[in-house]
């Protein structure tokens, strides 16, 4: 169970990833243990990324 504080934190990260704005590599190493662990933080992950990045990740 993710946390609210988590989960505000997650949606934060991923919205800037959307809009291509920066992020950390704190920010993204967080967002890949999460991701891991969660298959729902795993696919918002997905889709923040977009069908390109999930491409290259399963070469």
């Amino acid at each position: 169970m993710i946390s609210t504080a988590t989960r505000i934190r997650i949606k934060n990260i991923l919205n800037r990833l959307e809009k291509k704005q920066l992020v950390s590599l704190e920010e993204r190493i967080f967002l890949k243990k999460i991701s891991n662990v969660s298959p729902l933080v795993s696919g918002w992950l997905a889709s923040a990324l977009g069908a390109e990045a999930s491409s290259i990740d399963n070469e």
